[in-house]
């Protein structure tokens, strides 16, 4: 397959930063096998700060704005918006069954993305949480073999300072391609400051939740001479929150974003539950690690959790899918029904075909 270089002309560059606050813990592990806990944290290798990786905030606001388009159940096209501001996917499920010449002649015309996420290093983190977990067999009602885990938690309130670049290029299109990106981006950044976006592992058992307070954003006109001055002295301070410099007149302000979102609605079909529950006899969920850190501490504690520096009790989510699944799991084999209804709305992993369904239902921490 021959491929013609073009070198993208590049018109102007939008500078966006921003501090992601963690709302909930985080599990951004680091995929080594040995270690003291199942899944390490991701550390930066020089300050021992732990990382958010540019492609899992990358990720996550792709699958956020595919979701918001498309729903949750259809599979991404190149025609997406997600794809125009994050690049062609290697393969898309709708182009599987073309012949190999049309699928040739549609990679040729694929497109990297647009979008340049700078690698971000958390601040310094004093407390790691660790949480257990365990498979439950259902027809026993106890532990399966060998499926007991443990994980590393990034703390609530860890913050990152994220950094993103926006390349706008010279195109026939251009305004139109312009308009485009600058909606997918407004809408992500919205997606972050709305506390919609998660990131790490078990998203849908409450892990991972975020958001960002206020986002700071620079737009540099490249062919003009004072805009290509102002944005090769930019400060790039990147471990930092924000740049010292202000925000330039053409700054797209949080009020001129809401004016850019995509003229569609939102696509995904969402039930929202709310609800208070009173306890009617005492509730052990076992710790593995002790917050509370007393003299005095029994053998077993309560969940805690960090919450503004301070351990808290909590029901964790995994906690609460896990009694939910199985609940759902016996008034299915009651009725004799198929538990296919509970794999669709729980989810799972088959370990024979390596295949992976993610949880409908989305929980949090209490």
């Amino acid at each position: 397959m021959n491929r013609t270089r073009e070198e993208r002309h590049i018109i102007k560059r939008i500078i966006v930063r921003g501090v992601l606050v963690l709302d909930t813990p985080t599990c951004l592990g680091n995929g080594d096998a040995e270690g003291a806990t199942d899944m390490m944290l991701l550390l930066d290798s020089i300050s021992h700060n732990p990382l958010l990786t540019g492609s899992s905030i990358a990720g996550a606001l792709r699958n956020y704005l595919h979701e918001y388009q498309c729903d949750y159940t259809k599979s991404e096209s190149r025609d997406n918006i997600a794809a125009k501001l994050f690049g062609d996917l290697f393969a898309y499920k709708d182009e599987r069954n073309k012949n190999e010449a049309e699928k040739i002649a549609l990679r040729e015309k694929d497109t990297q993305s647009p979008l340049i996420i700078h690698d971000a290093i958390g601040s310094t983190i004093h407390n790691v949480e660790i949480r257990d977990g365990v498979k439950i067999d259902g027809a026993t009602g106890t532990a399966s073999d060998k499926a007991k885990y443990d994980l590393e938690l990034l703390p609530a309130g860890t913050k990152f300072p994220l950094n993103f670049e926006l390349l706008i290029e010279k195109d026939k299109d251009k305004d139109k391609d312009e308009n485009e990106l600058k909606q997918a981006l407004a809408l992500a950044l919205e997606g972050l400051k709305n506390g919609e976006i998660a990131i790490g592992m078990k998203k849908r058992r409450g892990f991972g939740r975020c958001h960002v307070d206020e986002w700071q954003v620079w737009e540099f006109d490249l062919t003009k001479h004072s805009d290509l001055i102002a944005w090769l002295t930019f400060e790039r301070p990147w471990g930092k929150p924000y740049a010292t410099k202000l925000p330039s007149d053409k700054l797209l302000s949080n009020t001129h974003l809401q004016k850019l979102k995509v003229d569609k609605p939102d696509k995904r079909d969402r039930l929202f539950i709310t609800a208070k529950f009173q306890l009617a006899s005492p509730l052990l969920i076992r710790s593995g690690q002790d917050l509370i850190q007393h003299k005095c501490s029994p053998d077993v504690v309560h969940l805690h959790s960090y919450r503004k520096d301070k351990p808290e009790p909590v029901v964790s989510g995994t906690s609460l899918a896990g009694v939910l699944w199985h609940r759902a799991e016996r008034i299915v084999n009651t009725l004799d029904k198929n538990l296919q209804i509970v794999y669709d709305l729980f989810g799972f992993v088959k370990e024979e075909s390596k295949q992976a369904k993610a949880s409908r239902l989305v929980r949090a921490d209490s």
